[in-house]
This record gives structure tokens, C-alpha cells and sequence, in this order.
């Protein structure tokens, strides 16, 4: 099955990096797909997730108000509390393409999840 997914919009605020209980180190934002349809503006509020070096290389560039697509895969999260279960759709990133003012490009990368990162 092709599970793939592009969307764009802008980061709600800086994104966060942590290390999970196995050491894998994950950096979260939430993005801000915004539309309009007959004069009503709506926004759809998305969490992005990115793991290991890529991760650890995207984390410095990624900062409230910055413009991004995003390309990943779809998936649900789903726990228990309180008895109640609740359910969360995120995107595992494994691309994300800044847009930014042509003079500013040259000191962001497009990096993607599958490359080797220097130092990491």
C-alpha cells in the first residue's frame, strides 16, 4: 500500500527534540495548513515527527512562523486514558523542503531522512 503524504504550512512554534526511552533521538512541531474557501479561512493543525540524525540535522532550522512541505508517511498514534481512547493522526517526516526568500536558501538545507550527516 502507498501510504504517502505532502503538505505545507507554517510551524506554530520552535520544534522540540527529545531522546525516547530506546535512546532514538526525535524532534516534534506542529504545522499550521492554512486555506480558504468562499471568503472562510480555516486551518488544519498536523504534528510532524522526525527521528535519528535526521532529526538531530532539521532540529536547528525549524522555528515559529517558518514556511516548510513536509513529505512523509500518514500514521495514527492511539492510547488509553482515563478509560476513554483517544486517537491522533501525525506525520513521520522523510523530507522537508524550506520556502524561504531566495537570498535566504543558501543557508537552509533540504535535507531528506535517508542521507549521511557529518558529525552524527
Amino acid at each position: 500500500m502507498i501510504n504517502n503524504i505532502t503538505i505545507g504550512g507554517r510551524l506554530t512554534a520552535d520544534a522540540e527534540i527529545r531522546h525516547s526511552n530506546q535512546g532514538s533521538i526525535i524532534c516534534t512541531f506542529t504545522l499550521a495548513n492554512n486555506r480558504k474557501y468562499k471568503e472562510i479561512e480555516n486551518s488544519t493543525y498536523i504534528e510532524v515527527s522526525l527521528f535519528g540524525s535526521f532529526a538531530n540535522a532539521m532540529h536547528p532550522y525549524l522555528k515559529k512562523g517558518i514556511s516548510v512541505d513536509v513529505v512523509g508517511e500518514l500514521t495514527q498514534d492511539t492510547w488509553e486514558h482515563e478509560g476513554k481512547i483517544y486517537s491522533k493522526h501525525r506525520i513521520k517526516a522523510k523530507e522537508i523542503d524550506f520556502r524561504t526568500p531566495k537570498k535566504e536558501k543558501q543557508t537552509i538545507p533540504n535535507i531528506e531522512e535517508g542521507e549521511n550527516y557529518e558529525g552524527f
